[in-house]
């Protein structure tokens, strides 16, 4: 029975996510942010760590790959990944009009990927962020003094009795999780690598690491940058691409990368469903 930690707490998508992974019989610590999920890994108390890297709505998750880059000596690799589709809920108190709603409570990431609705709908209610929606949904139930509501999942306002309504979203919403641990993956019959670079600043820098990549007719799914916080205009880059590297096409790109930048593997594991 693996041990688990998650950026929590529970009812959150990450938890959900985790759970949709390793089952309702693992054990799972929730960790309050995402640097507490990576620790818990590192120090052996949790098998393995589950934490969001991007939304398609929204992009990266800036702290997760903040993570991997301030602290390249990690031990902790990316051994999969999770995807789920996002579907958010505003939950209000029974009997509540939409009309009498003052201040709407959420996680930043959920009041932005609901930007639009919001703005169509409660152009003049004030939004509040917090640390996750779990959060949004206690401090809806501790305000008294206006009409609250909140966002987030339905599972988070059923135990209290709480009225939902989902709230449409007319392009796809989905949130892709990464896998942690200290031990490598098997081998799947189709995988991902992720890596980060640095690049010496010179023109064409870029182009020309990325040259060897199509030659290998290897297939890029991502890319993102991510200033150093060292030196301004100075920047990491965070590439996904299909294939493992104990693939020679994989190892002839990645030889090539290296005469010219600054290359850690973070992982290589197998694609996850939705991939």
């Amino acid at each position: 029975m693996p041990t688990v930690a998650y950026l929590g707490p529970e009812k959150t998508n990450t938890h959900f996510a985790a759970r949709k992974k390793f089952g309702v019989k693992a054990r799972y610590l929730h960790a309050p942010t995402v640097e507490d999920v990576f620790r818990l890994v590192e120090r052996e108390k949790a098998d393995f760590g589950v934490v969001p890297v991007e939304n398609s709505l929204e992009g990266a998750v800036a702290h997760t790959l903040d993570r991997f880059m301030d602290f390249r000596s990690s031990p902790a690799k990316i051994c999969g990944e999770i995807e789920l589709p996002i579907q958010h809920y505003l939950i209000t108190p029974r009997g509540t009009r939409r009309e009498a709603v003052r201040v709407i409570y959420s996680h930043p990431q959920a009041l932005a990927q609901c930007r639009g609705w919001l703005e169509k709908n409660f152009p003049r209610v004030a939004r509040q962020e917090t640390s996750s929606t779990a959060e949004a949904v206690e401090a809806l139930l501790r305000e008294g003094a206006v009409e609250p509501a909140a966002i987030g999942r339905r599972e988070l306002a059923a135990e209290h009795r709480l009225q939902t309504v989902p709230i449409p979203i007319d392009q796809e919403n989905r949130t892709r999780f990464l896998i942690l641990s200290l031990k490598a993956p098997k081998r799947g019959k189709r995988n991902k690598t992720s890596l980060i670079f640095a690049l010496k600043d010179k023109p064409g820098a870029l182009h020309d690491a990325l040259v060897p990549f199509k030659k290998c007719g290897i297939n890029l799914t991502r890319i993102e940058s991510r200033p150093t916080k060292r030196k301004a205009w100075e920047y990491v880059f965070f590439m996904d691409f299909e294939g493992h590297t104990s693939e020679p096409r994989i190892q002839k790109a990645l030889k090539a990368l290296k005469q010219s930048a600054e290359v850690q593997v973070l992982g290589s594991y197998p694609l996850g469903s939705g991939s």
